[in-house]
């Protein structure tokens, strides 16, 4: 979602080259699952929307109305987002999101570098600063993110997935998996 397979898929059938398309699970679904963020709950959203974070120019979407999308979505999906959270974020908040709202961000999604940051809507680009998290990312914002505090299994498993393989580090941002903005 949001990448380049159609039109590349385009350019490819153009020049005559055969393609052959294998459905997969975009990252907005998977890597909050696998974060343990689910996307849907009967209990927060029965809607969700997704959003790429800038153009082909590299500039925040104009076509995106994003004072609608605050009122329209219970929970948003955010791809290609990090170099724009600012002004994304004041734009959802000025179109009546709460500055309290939860958000994540998750970076590296099912890798073993995988990096989550639990935030809130109003201080998401300055903790996601403070807190070296970089693309590629992932956010959510929307009352499902706390479900993490639940439902996160990633994180030991893939701690013993590393010390099984030898390693001894595991990339996450350390910290409590309670509410408020830091890392969890």
């Amino acid at each position: 979602m949001f990448g380049r397979g159609g039109e590349e898929s385009i350019q490819l059938v153009r020049a005559g080259v055969p393609i052959r398309v294998t459905p997969g699970i975009t990252a907005g679904v998977g890597g909050l699952a696998y974060a343990g963020i689910p996307v849907t709950h009967r209990d927060t959203n029965q809607s969700v929307t997704f959003l790429t974070g800038h153009d082909q120019t590299g500039a925040t979407p104009a076509a995106i109305d994003w004072q609608a999308v605050a009122r329209g979505s219970q929970v948003i999906v955010l791809y290609m987002s990090m170099k724009h959270l600012d002004r994304i974020a004041c734009e959802l908040i000025k179109g009546g999101r709460p500055g309290d709202e939860p958000v994540a961000v998750v970076c590296n999604a099912t890798l073993p570098s995988q990096r989550v940051l639990i935030s809130s809507l109003a201080c998401l680009a300055g903790d996601v600063r403070a807190n070296a998290m970089v693309a590629p990312a992932i956010i959510c914002i929307g009352k499902n993110v706390p479900l993490r505090n639940e439902i996160d299994w990633a994180e030991e498993w893939l701690e013993g997935q590393l010390a099984m393989s030898g390693f001894s580090e595991f990339a996450t941002a350390a910290g409590s998996r309670g509410s408020g903005s830091g890392p969890a």
